[in-house]
């Protein structure tokens, strides 16, 4: 690839006159920007034999009353990294008013970004347990019963670069002398790397609501929501924008003139010849891998209403009880998700114009615009649910049951080049008899 540039900078170099521009000015440019990045995150939750045990027992109490009990036990892991580079380069040359003019600009900008992430969320046997007795006990309620286990791991790695070189050369708008020698070169390299992976595992998920009423007429059961949930969330992606504009004007040299503003010998005295070069080159290599694993094991939902008696026996008991009270509806759900995402975008834009002026004498112009993009996205997802049980018994309203396993994955490439070259060879002097 940069061979293509050597030839390039070799054959402008060997057009140039050299010392035949001696009267002019000679102007350079160079600008070097290098930068290395890395950016490495880890997060790990760990969460063993959490329990929550909520126990409510009325004897002998009628109209007793038992508020909501809401149990959670939770594994969140976070991890994050990312790298965000930019890189401006502008350089601009102005030749001044005199005879010929040698500018030359060179910009080169180098990027290595790296960045790893990784979250890892593990539940091992999380309990939750709601119990309610009413025993002689007309009119008691229990509120709603919410239990939940989760395991959640999120990761995300992810790389920004833009480039931008801008030059601009002028080679003024001399009269007589010299051409102009111009010569822009503009070379852009990124390389970026991004991982992350997210896995997150639930073991033996249980939750247990049971509502117990032996003699006790018009007792209630709220509503009962039970769920357990592993989910691994992963994301990769690298963005580069590279951006390289380059302009040449050769300036308005070229004829000679008296004093009274009327050429003289054009043929004879005209200047000399224009020379312009641009080569522009740019580079860039991405790659972004993505993995999410949920794995979820043993879950259990069970939810139990048992309503023994309804009073029967017990006339005062019954004349004074409110009249019997539907049990809540039922929500159980177990689920296990993993979503990951792996992606790369890439725009590339180069830009190169030349004007040659209104100069007399040979013009010489030259454009050389290449784009290099290599680009890698590699993203996976696998979500597991083994032996999900849903379980729900006695008097209950509306039952909701469901099991799921779900797994997303995606990968992605957008990579967009746009190269403009445009060049003006300008208006020459006519050749003017004596």
């Amino acid at each position: 690839m940069r061979k293509t540039i050597i030839i390039g900078s070799a054959l402008v170099a060997a057009l140039l006159p050299g010392s035949a521009f001696a009267d002019g000015s000679t102007q350079g440019i160079e600008q070097v920007a290098g930068n290395h990045q890395s950016a490495d995150s880890t997060a790990t939750s760990t969460q063993k034999n959490p329990s929550n045990t909520a126990i409510s027992l009325s004897i002998l109490s009628p109209g007793s009353k038992t508020g909501n009990v809401s149990q959670s036990n939770s594994s969140n892991a976070t991890s994050s990294a990312g790298n965000t580079n930019g890189t401006t380069q502008n350089a601009s040359q102005n030749g001044g008013g005199g005879g010929g003019g040698e500018q030359g600009i060179g910009q080169v900008a180098g990027s290595k970004q790296s960045a790893d992430s990784s979250a890892t969320s593990t539940q091992k046997n999380p309990s939750n347990t709601a119990i309610n007795v009413s025993i002689l006990s007309p009119g008691s309620s229990s509120g709603n019963v919410s239990q939940s286990n989760s395991s959640n791991a999120t990761s995300s790695a992810g790389n920004t670069n833009g480039t931008t070189q801008n030059g601009s050369q002028n080679a003024g708008g001399g009269k007589g002398g010299g051409g102009a020698v111009q010569g822009i070169g503009q070379e852009a390299y990124n390389k970026q790397k991004a991982e992350s992976d997210a896995t997150s595992t639930q073991e033996n998920p249980s939750n247990e609501a049971v509502s117990l009423s032996i003699l006790g007429k018009g007792s209630g059961t709220g509503n009962v929501s039970q769920s357990n949930s592993s989910n691994a969330t992963s994301s990769a992606g690298n963005t580069n924008g590279t951006t390289q504009n380059a302009s040449q004007n050769g300036g308005g040299g070229g004829g000679m003139q008296d004093g009274h503003g009327s050429c003289q010998s054009c043929d004879e005295h005209g200047g000399g010849a224009t020379v312009q070069g641009i080569g522009q080159l740019v580079e860039s290599r991405q790659k972004a891998s993505s993995d999410a694993t949920s794995d979820q094991s043993g879950a259990s939902n069970t939810a139990g209403s048992l309503d023994l008696g309804l009073g029967k026996g017990k006339k005062d008991m019954a004349h004074s009880a409110a009249a019997p009270a539907p049990a809540g509806n039922v929500s159980q759900s177990n689920s296990s998700n993993a979503t990951s995402s792996a992606g790369n975008t890439n725009g590339t834009t180069q830009n190169a114009s030349q004007n040659a002026g209104g100069g007399k004498g040979t013009t010489v112009q030259g454009i050389g615009q290449a784009a290099f993009n290599g680009q890698k996205a590699s993203s996976s997802a696998t979500s597991t649910q083994w032996c999900p049980t849903n379980v729900a018994f006695g008097p209950f309203g509306n039952v909701s049951q469901s099991n799921s396993s779900n797994a997303t994955s995606s990968a992605g490439n957008t990579n967009g080049t746009t190269q403009n070259p445009s060049q003006n060879a300008g208006f020459k002097w006519p050749v003017m008899a004596r």
